[in-house]
């Protein structure tokens, strides 16, 4: 595909793709949009591949890390009572907190 039926395809005008081509003016989401519809990818894609393999590889462990801490959080919402500390239980920790240290 050349760059000018590209930029047909994107609904762009020869003139307003190359001018963006050549970084004399951003692209706009909607620009970004319309560019990952033809490519037959997500906006996320769009912008990962765009980052390159190195941002692209940190986006996704952050993304790792973000999941396995929301699990985390989803797990002891579910049971909080396997997660209290003995502290908590303590039915005499009033009386404790009270008595003085020696």
């Amino acid at each position: 595909m050349t760059a000018t039926e590209f930029a047909a395809e994107c609904g762009f005008s020869r003139n307003y793709w190359f001018v963006r081509a050549r970084f004399d003016a951003p692209l706009t989401i909607s620009d970004c949009e319309r560019i990952a519809n033809v490519c037959g990818m997500t906006l996320k894609e769009l912008f990962t591949r765009a980052l390159g393999s190195d941002a692209a590889r940190a986006y996704e462990a952050r993304e790792r890390q973000n999941q396995i801490t929301d699990d985390l959080i989803d797990r002891i919402a579910a049971h909080p009572e396997d997660y209290d500390v003995a502290a908590s239980k303590d039915s005499n920790k009033t009386l404790e907190a009270e008595t003085p240290r020696d």
